[in-house]
């Protein structure tokens, strides 16, 4: 199963200043739970259930607690104009696709966690330059605790 978020709304947190990061150390994992916006994730992050199809809140989470998704990958479109939300999701679903095995082990069609991403939206891409994709893996259902790395299921 997949599914994409929209940035829509982090554009406006971007925009106005509004955003929080989250308590990390020195090797930069997260030590507390934070919420944050999607243009903070950063690859190794683990993030609570996400609610609907904004990313203005995401609700980040040390590893070694119960979390849904783990961003373990991410990648950068090409391109001075916004292809369009078709084309973002194909390049996603490829750029998210190709990085799994290498991440997780295992090939995504046989594995068992579920893939979503962030993805530029027009309004992000126009107006905050945004060409970055997150890969996240995991479940909707959650109760995943530590990172996926390598656990090849």
């Amino acid at each position: 199963m997949k599914t994409t978020l929209s940035l829509t709304a982090v554009l406006l947190v971007l925009l106005t200043g509004c955003s929080t990061d989250a308590p990390r150390d020195s090797a930069g994992q997260v030590t507390a739970a934070a919420t944050t916006d999607a243009f903070s994730i950063k690859v190794g992050d683990c993030i609570g259930k996400l609610d609907g199809d904004s990313a203005k809140e995401l609700p980040l989470t040390p590893c070694d607690q119960t979390h849904f998704w783990e961003a373990y990958a991410s990648s950068t479109l090409d391109g001075t104009d916004f292809p369009g939300t078709s084309q973002v999701n194909d390049l996603s679903d490829k750029a998210c696709s190709a990085a799994y095995k290498g991440f997780m082990g295992i090939v995504l069609d046989d594995s068992k966690y579920e893939v979503t991403y962030l993805s530029p939206t027009k309004e992000s891409w126009t107006q905050a330059q945004d060409r970055e994709v997150v890969c996240l893996v995991g479940s909707a259902n959650g109760n995943i605790t530590g990172s996926l790395k390598g656990k090849a299921k």
